[in-house]
C-alpha cells in the first residue's frame, strides 16, 4: 500500500442519488486526494478523520481545525463540484440519511439499481480489500501497539462483549484470548443482568467491545460504565463510530460497508485475529508452555478413538 499519504480511514457506502452524482461525499474527496494541494490535503484528512460529523460544521470551524484558511476549505469544495459550502453539507446529510436506513431499505435500492459489471461476490471482495487497505493508517498502529500491551498483561483481567449483531466477533476473541493468556471472560445473557460483571470490573480490568451502527444502547452504556469503574477499553467497531461513544481508551475503525443489504464484519474480525497475533508475539516463548500443555489437557481422547478406528 502506497505510504506517502497516511489517509485517514473511510468506509462509506454508495447513497441515494441527491442529484446527478450519487457517490459518497467521502469517496470523491478519497478519489481526488492525490491531486490535492498540501492545505487542501490538511481539509481532506479532517474531513475524513470522522466523517460524517467532521463535515457537519460551520466552514470557519472547519478551517481552524484544519488549520487552514476558509479559501483553502471552499477551494476544495469546489473541487468536489458541489454547489458551494451548502451545497457540500447537503451532500454529506444525504450520507448520514443513507446510514439511517434499514436493510430492508438497502435491499430495495440494491435491487433498484441496474445489473453492474461482474457478480456481487466479486465486487464484494473487491471492495472489502480496499476498505482494509484504506483504514491502514500510522495512527492504527499505535493504537495497535497499546491494544496488545493492555491484553499482555498478565494482571489484567479480560472482558469481552458484543452488541447483538456483533456477538459472534466477541466471543471468538474470547475463545482465542482465553487459550493464549488466562483470566478472560464472555459478557453473556440479557444486557439487564450486566451489572454483575461491572462490579467486578477496575483499573486491572479491559474490557473488549465490539459493535458497528444502529449500535445497541445498553451495549455503549455497558462500556462507559465500565470505563469509570477504572476500566480500560478497547472498541472495535465502524467508521462512525466515536471514542466517547464507547468511553474507549483505544478505538479501532474498521470498514462495513458492503454491497449487500447487511453490514460487513470482515473489518471487525480481521481486526480481532490481529489481536490475537499482536498478542502471541508479546508473549513470545513461554506461549509454547501454554499451548503445549492445553493439548495435553484435551478433553477429546484422541487415542482411544485412534485405538478404536484400527480395530474396525
Amino acid at each position: 500500500m502506497n505510504k506517502k499519504h497516511a489517509q485517514p480511514r473511510t468506509d462509506q457506502p454508495e447513497l441515494s442519488p441527491t442529484g446527478a452524482d450519487s457517490v459518497a461525499v467521502s469517496q470523491r474527496i478519497t478519489d481526488l486526494f492525490e491531486s490535492l494541494g498540501r492545505r487542501e490535503q490538511d481539509v481532506a484528512r479532517e474531513i475524513l478523520r470522522q466523517y460524517p460529523l467532521s463535515a457537519l460544521c460551520t466552514v470557519s470551524a472547519l478551517a481552524e481545525r484544519s488549520n487552514v484558511s476558509t479559501a483553502t476549505v471552499l477551494r476544495l469544495v469546489q473541487r468536489l463540484d458541489l454547489n458551494g459550502y451548502g451545497g457540500f453539507q447537503e451532500a454529506v446529510k444525504s450520507d448520514v440519511a443513507r446510514l439511517l436506513e434499514t436493510p430492508l431499505q438497502r435491499l430495495s435500492a440494491q435491487t433498484a439499481r441496474p445489473d453492474q459489471e461482474g457478480s456481487l461476490l466479486s465486487d464484494l471482495l473487491n471492495r472489502t480489500s480496499q476498505q482494509l487497505q484504506n483504514c491502514h493508517d500510522p495512527v492504527m498502529d499505535a493504537d495497535f501497539e497499546t491494544a496488545t500491551a493492555l491484553l499482555a498483561d498478565t494482571k489484567n483481567r479480560i472482558y469481552c462483549a458484543g452488541g447483538r449483531h456483533s456477538r459472534h466477533i466477541a466471543a471468538l476473541l474470547t475463545e482465542y484470548l482465553g487459550l493464549l493468556r488466562p483470566n478472560v471472560q464472555l459478557v453473556e445473557g440479557p444486557s439487564e443482568g450486566w451489572q454483575r460483571y461491572l462490579l467486578e470490573m477496575n483499573s486491572r480490568t479491559v474490557l473488549c467491545v465490539t459493535d458497528i451502527r444502529r449500535y445497541q444502547p445498553s451495549l455503549l452504556r455497558f462500556s462507559n460504565l465500565a470505563a469509570k469503574q477504572g476500566a480500560r477499553v478497547i472498541a472495535i467497531s465502524d467508521a462512525w463510530a466515536d471514542r466517547h461513544d464507547f468511553g474507549a481508551e483505544v478505538l479501532f475503525r474498521m470498514p462495513s460497508a458492503s454491497p449487500s443489504p447487511i453490514d460487513s464484519h470482515c473489518g471487525q474480525l480481521l481486526l480481532a485475529e490481529a489481536l490475537i497475533g499482536g498478542l502471541a508475539k508479546k508473549i513470545g516463548p513461554p506461549l509454547q508452555e501454554r499451548l503445549a500443555l492445553g493439548e495435553t489437557l484435551s478433553c477429546v481422547d484422541t487415542g482411544a478413538y485412534n485405538s478404536q478406528s484400527e480395530s474396525t
